[in-house]
């Protein structure tokens, strides 16, 4: 038990320095801080008020790609009876993939837009071990306008390259591969050469499920 809690601890805390401290020597004419996308959604989740989708920042450092510059990490936490936030079921010690709730949830397209890059993982990760070495798997999207939406630790992918693709439409599921201690998605966002921050749409199915009558 004490080493998943570790393990979620490097996954969900943020141990990275202060925003302050990492953005200085940014270049304030080219300040990343001001560019943001709006994604639908990446993962699939109950509607039950006892489910979250949990995101954590990235921030930005200089060394990083342009895919973890400014990138989230989404997980499902569930909320117990007893009022405590869980990422894996309380019966378990969270050692099997199969007791977290991120794993194998639906994931989901960000924009309308098309896939450009598709890159499958070559091994499965136990909780708690991460494989650097290994393949993961990643899933590309762009929109008309150029942004470029990057999804990292997926299984299963259900889309090609060049496939057109909905906001909202299912293309994989959640797994544990590559650099990845625990079930959960990893997007990143750039356009061209500049990182993006991310805002999740929360609105974002009543705008892809919307009644054609409403207005």
């Amino acid at each position: 038990m004490k080493v998943l809690f570790i393990a979620l601890t490097v996954l969900l805390a943020d141990a990275s320095p202060s925003i302050a401290q990492s953005q200085l020597g940014l270049d304030v004419e080219d300040d990343t801080l001001t560019n943001t996308v709006l994604i639908h959604s990446p993962v699939a989740t109950p509607e039950d008020r006892s489910t979250v989708l949990f995101t954590r920042e990235h921030t930005y450092r200089s060394h990083y790609t342009k895919g973890d510059q400014l990138a989230r990490d989404f997980i499902v936490m569930k909320i117990g009876d007893d009022g405590i936030m869980r990422p894996f079921n309380p019966g378990s010690e969270g050692r099997r993939n199969e007791d977290w709730y991120t794993w194998r949830q639906d994931v989901l397209a960000p924009f309308d837009g098309t896939v450009t890059q598709v890159q499958l993982p070559d091994s499965t990760n136990q909780p708690g071990r991460l494989n650097a070495d290994a393949q993961h798997g990643e899933i590309d999207f762009e929109s008309e306008d150029g942004v470029v939406v990057h999804y990292v630790h997926v299984r299963e992918i259900d889309v090609e390259e060049g496939q057109r693709v909905e906001a909202g439409e299912v293309v994989a599921k959640v797994g544990n591969n590559g650099s990845s201690i625990a079930p959960h998605l990893h997007v990143g966002a750039w356009k061209d050469s500049t990182p993006l921050q991310i805002q999740r749409d929360l609105y974002g199915e009543k705008r892809v499920n919307k009644d054609p009558s409403e207005k």
